[in-house]
């Protein structure tokens, strides 16, 4: 049996306090049936603090050109994941990429953390970092799932102002349980 989880992803800028309303931008069919089959997927917003530590880190991570990662603590409201604040994790406490996978795991839980962001700095194609997780990312994910038996947030920043955000447990703004796929 394989397990499934309902998960909507966003892509996000990073200003402080503004809804990630990009994706939503562009010109969907609002019917009832186009509503029915084509869920929009929640807005992310960050706090002033969350988006400032966020901007820190990615400066940090681009002038060290190593990926960065820290704990992130979020609230879900309706259809929108609000973003409070983030504590970067040392990174001595890291992979070859500079992320410290099993530290964060243990770190960032509930509930005083929600889940992980980190970088992506090094290039995937010519001008840019990957813009979406890693299966290695996708790994970490799983194991912080493993451990804390719990809906998560996670996000990865590749640029100064662009993030790629995933909540658990969130579809068109209704909080849903997880599904199981058989």
């Amino acid at each position: 049996m394989t397990q499934g989880v309902v998960v909507a992803a966003a892509v996000v800028a990073l200003a402080a306090g503004t809804p990630a309303a990009a994706q939503r931008a562009a010109g969907a069919d609002t019917s009832a049936a186009a509503a029915d089959s084509l869920r929009v997927p929640p807005a992310f917003r960050f706090s002033q603090e969350a988006g400032l530590g966020l901007r820190a880190m990615w400066e940090e991570s681009v002038a060290a050109k190593q990926e960065r990662v820290a704990c992130l603590s979020a609230t879900i409201r309706n259809d929108t994941v609000f973003v409070a604040r983030i504590l970067e994790l040392a990174s001595h406490e890291a992979d070859s990429m500079s992320i410290g996978s099993e530290g964060s795991i243990e770190r960032c839980g509930p509930p005083e953390w929600s889940g992980t962001v980190h970088t992506h700095v090094a290039l995937y194609t010519e001008d840019s970092p990957s813009m979406r997780f890693s299966a290695q990312d996708r790994g970490v994910m799983s194991r912080w799932y493993q451990r804390w038996h719990a809906d998560g947030v996670f996000c990865l920043v590749y640029s100064a102002r662009d993030a790629h955000c995933e909540a658990d447990g969130v579809v068109g703004g209704m909080r849903s349980a997880p599904v199981i796929v058989r």
